[in-house]
């Protein structure tokens, strides 16, 4: 079953890309999206990946050493929603 992944970060932009800029390319095996932006506390993340089994492999693997390794917290605190797809919508605008 598909998992939504939603996460607020108190750190910099420029830490997430950092941290994202040694993950993405290429993108990691299970992820279907992943969408991330800057806020008023720090960033949000919003992903989905093919099953939780794909999220935590990712993030064992991969998402803990990396952030660890900048300085950040090994251990993030996410919040996992089932999502069961029933509407899809994909734009055809211009992301900035």
């Amino acid at each position: 079953m598909p998992y939504a992944f939603v996460q607020d970060v108190a750190a910099s932009w420029e830490h997430y890309e950092r941290v994202a800029e040694t993950l993405i390319d290429p993108a990691p095996e299970g992820l279907v999206l992943h969408v991330a932006g800057p806020t008023d506390e720090g960033f949000r993340i919003i992903a989905v990946w093919e099953s939780e089994e794909a999220w935590q492999r990712f993030r064992t693997k991969a998402l803990q050493p990396a952030v660890a390794a900048l300085g950040g917290p090994s251990r993030p605190e996410p919040t996992f929603r089932d999502l069961r797809t029933e509407h899809v919508v994909i734009g055809k605008g211009t992301a900035t």
